[in-house]
């Protein structure tokens, strides 16, 4: 169980590619789950009009996730924008940038390929967004890891959702160190997206 946190956190199992098969649980602060006299469990296209308990732990921030060109981060990509259509929120896309980063299967010192990074984040990465006239988007590439930059964005955005793919480039482990890490330090209601492979 994640450690506990100050206010309220959603936990959000994704168990397949569709919105609709997401489920919201409000847990308090201590990890028991919050009923409020409606049930703690419900679908998320229903959530603004059914259950209040969840409802008020969406801000009207914006929903942020973290790409890096894995097949994780793109389903993640779009679970997020699925998401922020449906809430009708921004969406923030966001890179992190370390020492070295991957490009064209190269690792290459990050100094020096900023242009080539933001050439990846805009026109390959969020690719799927750029036809998309209803959703409001903006990609950015930012210094730091990249759990660090998930969770600095979240707070400051004041985030409703942050959402990251459970694995990205480099993660063998079921629950990639990102996810992990994001998991159970966010303050923010967090979306972990599973790969296309995982059974449900």
């Amino acid at each position: 169980m994640p450690a506990p946190v100050a206010g309220p956190k959603v936990t959000v199992a994704v168990t397949a590619t569709s919105v609709d098969a997401v489920t919201v649980r409000s847990v308090d602060a201590g990890g028991r789950e919050v009923q409020g006299g409606h049930a703690a469990d419900s679908r998320i296209g229903g959530v603004a009009d059914t259950d209040p308990s969840a409802r008020s732990v969406v801000s009207s921030g914006p929903v942020i996730v973290g790409v890096d060109g894995s097949s994780n981060a793109r389903r993640a990509l779009a679970t997020a924008a699925e998401i922020a259509r449906r809430f009708d929120l921004d969406l923030a896309v966001f890179h992190a940038i370390g020492l070295m980063t991957v490009i064209d299967g190269r690792h290459v010192p990050s100094e020096g390929h900023r242009d080539d990074l933001e050439r990846l984040l805009r026109l390959e990465w969020c690719a799927p967004l750029a036809d998309d006239h209803e959703l409001r988007w903006r990609a950015e590439l930012v210094y730091g890891s990249p759990p660090d930059v998930l969770l600095k964005m979240g707070s400051e955005l004041d985030a409703s959702f942050v959402v990251v793919g459970s694995r990205g480039v480099g993660d063998e482990q079921a629950l990639g160190s990102t996810s992990h890490h994001v998991v159970h330090h966010c303050d923010r209601p967090v979306v972990v997206v599973p790969p296309a492979d995982r059974s449900v």
